[in-house]
């Protein structure tokens, strides 16, 4: 579990580090930790917000591990890690889920089915959205903002 954002950031600097802390907080509760976490931000109005949560092969049953990364302005997507630890292979959005802010259960569920290559347990479809996105999202909303402003002076 993430008690502090990664590195020497502020998490008043990082306006998504409240939903990558309640995925992250799920993910342990149903005990599936990912091995790697990161929490990023640009310093460009264009840049996204970014999480990524990984899990290496000693810690997933895959050849080389997965990744799972969230992007605030299109949601989750998979990567499979490659055994040679040079890369990834982009498997494409998480079609699982719905959501931008998909609930923390949901994505634990789906990270779950990846990570155990239980793929049968992928198969639902999981519509719910996370209490606090709202809050999340105009947060975010006013970051870019902010840097827009910066950047006009």
């Amino acid at each position: 579990m993430l008690l502090n954002p990664p590195g020497m950031l502020d998490p008043a600097s990082l306006p998504h580090w409240p939903y990558a802390h309640a995925v992250d907080q799920e993910l342990t509760r149903q005990g599936i930790p990912p091995g790697a976490v990161r929490v990023e931000r640009n310093y460009r109005y264009e840049a996204t917000m970014r999480i990524v949560f990984s899990w290496d092969a000693s810690r997933c049953a895959g050849p080389g591990g997965i990744r799972l990364t969230w992007h605030d302005d299109t949601g989750w997507a998979h990567s499979l890690l490659r055994p040679d630890a040079v890369g990834a292979i982009p498997r494409g959005p998480l079609t699982a889920l719905h959501r931008v802010f998909a609930t923390p259960h949901d994505i634990a569920q789906v990270a779950g089915a990846l990570v155990s290559r239980r793929f049968y347990l992928y198969q639902g479809d999981h519509h719910g959205q996370w209490e606090q996105a709202a809050q999340v999202r105009t947060a975010i909303d006013a970051f870019h903002l902010s840097m827009r402003a910066d950047r006009a002076r």
